[in-house]
């Protein structure tokens, strides 16, 4: 008779099936399981390959990798026949810190502004807005840049239209391809990042915090400095971070908007491999992008925590 009910008691082939999928960590597993793995199979595997790379050497004859150590692809970034700081490489990542930060700045400015707007305001005004914004991520990332290929340049639309109204007398070199065409371009490509962050973060304010500042006596300014900023402080970062990163290793916009008059370093990165196959000097060039994204998000994460980036 016990023998009997012990049996009944045990659980069934269904039930220990059920109880292993619903357990706290089968249920982590399932959720987070696939996302880790398609992260380690894009993301950290071909990581992982590009820095053994960076180490090791390539056969100039039959394009074979060499798995010995070596440093002769980072000698190599720096040597030339003048100081360091007169070779392609640091003068083409000098170049593109540059841009990245220029850019950075410009959409902070013209985004902090109509973020704000938006975040005092609602409805019809709001849908209107977000919608001319993101209206151009209804098109490929390559013809946004070909649009702007077509403003530029001596015969551009800009220029064409200046001296049609007979503003100029000839081409405005402003207007000409360059490092203002191209920060032009990642303004453009990456100004709803920085909106949407900031936005996100003046959603959650308190704004009767900002009319008793005025109350007290606090001028305009002040009243910026004092409250607004610091309150948006992780929507700046966010956004800082989601229009600097993607701006340092930009290659198309460059490549379109550069036409040969400005080497930043991804297209330094592309020349090498194409021409020379040096995928060794092209790994270790990257690495110097990669180390700076982790500092940059090392920065980040002192003055905001992973929750606040996300806009929580």
């Amino acid at each position: 008779m016990s023998s009997r009910s012990s049996r009944h008691n045990e659980p069934s082939v269904r039930e220990r099936f059920v109880g292993a999928f619903t357990s706290r960590e089968s249920k982590l597993g399932i959720t987070a399981g696939p996302g880790l793995i398609w992260l380690f199979l894009l993301l950290l595997a071909p990581m992982t390959f590009m820095v053994a790379v960076s180490f090791v050497s390539v056969d100039s004859l039959t394009y074979q990798i060499v798995w010995e150590p070596t440093l002769e692809n980072y000698r190599s970034l720096f040597s030339g026949t003048g100081p360091f700081w007169t070779t392609s490489f640091f003068q083409s990542l000098l170049l593109s810190y540059l841009i990245a930060a220029v850019t950075t700045v410009l959409c902070l400015v013209l985004a902090f502004p109509l973020a704000y707007l938006l975040a005092r305001r609602s409805g019809r005004t709001f849908k209107v807005v977000i919608f001319l914004v993101l209206l151009p991520f209804f098109t490929m990332y390559l013809v946004r840049a070909y649009s702007w290929y077509l403003m530029f340049g001596p015969s551009g639309v800009i220029n064409r239209s200046l001296l049609k109204i007979g503003l100029v007398s000839s081409p405005v070199s402003l207007f000409n391809f360059g490092v203002p065409a191209i920060v032009v371009g990642l303004t453009h490509a990456y100004f709803p990042y920085m909106l949407l962050s900031l936005y996100a973060s003046l959603e959650g304010i308190d704004f009767t915090l900002v009319e008793a500042a005025r109350d007290l006596g606090a001028s305009r300014f002040g009243t910026l400095r004092d409250v607004i900023l610091p309150l948006t402080l992780p929507g700046i970062i966010s956004g800082s971070l989601f229009v600097f990163v993607p701006s340092l290793g930009a290659f198309i916009t460059p490549r379109f908007l550069g036409q040969g008059k400005v080497l930043m370093v991804g297209q330094l990165i592309e020349e090498r491999i194409n021409s020379l196959y040096a995928i060794g000097f092209g790994s270790a060039a990257s690495m110097f992008i990669v180390i700076s994204i982790v500092v940059a998000f090392a920065l980040a994460f002192r003055y905001v925590s992973i929750e606040e980036l996300g806009g929580a």
